[in-house]
């Protein structure tokens, strides 16, 4: 039987110096808000060729790893993973909270968020942020709708899940075809970059939910057997082969295709190589792979956190890579057509991002953690002690 579920009781002085510490940088984040209000986006490193800052880089990948944490909701309610059902609740609320500290700094970025009504009233059905619009809302009411469904109507839970399990999916590619439909910026525009956001928030999700479930039951000294643990480190390194099978599926694509040359050539060596061999491929499948596939270190929890820790940041990376390595290459702005200008014609963007920036993004990742805080000690949210239900074994170890 699955030990029943109970609040931390969250009385220490460690949880108490973490919720001060998450509303500390939650604050930091609004003083950044309106210093950019006020003084205006000059005061950024943004400028007219890159437009989509750090803050986006943020924003993006929190409402990514947001889909990803519904992992193991959707592994025990879709695939019937028995041994993740007690981590349902918790899956849930990780995918809201996540959801609210990127949506907040997508919308403090904006630059007139007092007018982030506008897209919702003048709709562009052609446009990826009129559907976003439905798909963040409408993933938000599912996990919330799971979450109750846990709680008070069980009967009710399998539908609601599934249907959140679909919806993210499709979420997740509306995300990254943002970027993917693009067809004036070169490094954006590709059938593939959909698929992989999806992977990646497979991979960053799980990672994060293993940080959390590690470090909440250690710090709380609540028992999390090692085999569950090991159980989500599977569950990452097949995810992380799938982003690597995409990877390089979408550099064969680009470079079977002789318009592509110059714009892959500059990616791989150009003035961004360093974040797309280090993060990208680094951070997203190489260090996590080599960590988990080690015979000693790979068996711990301790080589599993780390390899965690290494896979969100090769998210950011990720993000970062796509977003602003996309909008320093020089833009083609009518694809097919030769244009001449005196104005920074086929010159590459130079951007470096401004403190304010960072502390604007790390405010959308300081309010995450503080609802999640407040989460874990007022509802029924983990189980007092985690165990594998009876029966249960590892099917396989690297």
């Amino acid at each position: 039987m699955l030990s029943e579920f109970s609040a931390i009781q969250g009385r220490s002085s460690g949880y108490w110096k973490l919720v001060a510490l998450s509303s500390g940088v939650f604050l930091l984040g609004l003083g950044a808000f309106l210093a950019i209000e006020v003084r205006g986006h000059g005061i950024t490193g943004m400028n007219n060729q890159v437009v989509w800052g750090l803050p986006h880089v943020f924003a993006i990948t929190l409402l990514v790893m947001a889909s990803g944490a519904l992992n193991l909701g959707s592994m025990s309610t879709v695939f019937a993973t028995i041994q993740f059902k007690q981590f349902t609740r918790f899956s849930a609320f990780l995918s809201i909270v996540l959801l609210i500290g990127g949506l907040t700094v997508l919308l403090l970025d904006l630059g007139r968020p007092d007018r982030m009504l506008l897209p919702m009233l003048y709709m562009n059905f052609r446009s990826m942020f009129t559907w976003n619009v439905f798909l963040y809302s409408g993933f938000m009411i599912l996990c919330l709708l799971y979450l109750w469904s846990m709680f008070e109507y069980k009967q009710f839970t399998k539908v609601v899940g599934s249907t959140a399990f679909a919806w993210r999916v499709i979420l997740t590619t509306g995300t990254g075809s943002i970027f993917g439909v693009i067809h004036a910026r070169d490094v954006f525009y590709s059938a593939i970059t959909g698929p992989m956001f999806v992977a990646v928030s497979l991979t960053s999700g799980t990672a994060l939910s293993t940080l959390l479930l590690v470090g909440t039951y250690q710090q709380t000294k609540r028992h999390l057997d090692d085999k569950l643990v090991f159980g989500l480190r599977n569950a990452l390194i097949f995810f992380t082969l799938l982003v690597g099978y995409l990877f390089v599926v979408e550099k064969f694509t680009k470079f079977y295709s002789p318009a592509f040359y110059e714009v892959e050539t500059w990616l791989l060596t150009g003035p961004w190589a360093w974040l797309y061999w280090l993060g990208v491929w680094g951070g997203c499948v190489i260090f996590p792979l080599v960590i988990l596939f080690h015979k000693r270190l790979g068996n711990t929890v301790k080589g599993v956190f780390i390899a965690s820790i290494i896979t969100v940041v090769g998210a950011f990376a990720f993000v970062g890579h796509n977003l602003l390595a996309g909008q320093a290459y020089p833009f083609d702005m009518f694809p097919g057509y030769q244009l001449s200008s005196v104005f920074l014609d086929g010159q590459d963007a130079h951007y470096l991002p401004s403190v304010v920036e960072l502390v604007l993004g790390l405010g959308g990742i300081g309010l995450s953690a503080l609802l999640f805080l407040l989460g874990i000690r007022f509802f029924r949210l983990l189980p007092a002690k985690a165990v594998p239900p009876p029966g249960w074994e590892l099917p396989w170890s690297p």
